[in-house]
């Protein structure tokens, strides 16, 4: 079901698990969002952050690379872009680390895609 309003909005999705980030690409083109870029590292998350400047960025906390998820986020910050980390992790030190650079949503795998939903139509602006 195709979610009224959300066809112009852009979501990045950065996981290194590809059926992850496929499945998760799936859902929200379903909903109607446009997904791009989909990347595996924390590196081309901010690469891509400043290039293309999305309107969300759900990020994998635990994203392979010269710095995962977390550091990626505190790089683009300034970009004033909604993050909404996702984490199968547990390890309290790594959760504060990550409420530390302010997400918009810290979410547990596996997704809940009802709890996602909300959390992605509350984090963007509203175009009516």
């Amino acid at each position: 079901m195709v979610l009224e309003g959300v066809a112009n909005f852009k979501i990045m999705v950065v996981e290194d698990e590809g059926v992850i980030a496929l499945g998760l690409q799936m859902k929200l083109e379903s909903w109607g969002y446009t997904v791009d870029p989909v990347v595996s590292s924390g590196e081309m998350a901010v690469k891509e952050s400043f290039r293309i400047k999305p309107d969300l960025i759900i990020m994998d906390i635990g994203v392979k690379g010269k710095f995962n998820g977390i550091e990626a986020a505190r790089r683009i910050r300034d970009l004033k872009i909604p993050v909404i980390f996702i984490t199968g992790r547990d390890e309290e030190v790594l959760i504060m680390e990550a409420l530390e650079t302010v997400p918009y949503a810290l979410l547990k795998k596996p997704l809940d895609h009802e709890v996602l939903k909300h959390k992605i139509r509350s984090a963007l602006p509203s175009r009516n």
